[in-house]
């Protein structure tokens, strides 16, 4: 790899490490509100998304 793919790398490891605690600070949220355990706060919020239509880390973002 060159350096440049490993900034790159680097970058998308990075992006996707801020999506997955955008994603786990919604279930935390939804886990509070709501008194469901983690895996009713992943489908709560995968159905969230489904619905309108867009990514989960977006409908994560929105509700964090």
């Amino acid at each position: 790899m060159t350096t440049d793919d490993n900034i790159d790398d680097a970058r998308w490891r990075a992006s996707l490490w801020r999506e997955m605690a955008t994603i786990e600070r919604a279930k935390g949220a939804l886990m509070e509100r709501h008194e469901v355990d983690s895996r009713a706060a992943a489908a709560l919020l995968a159905l969230c998304a489904e619905q309108d239509g867009i990514e989960i880390s977006e409908a994560a973002q929105r509700l964090s």
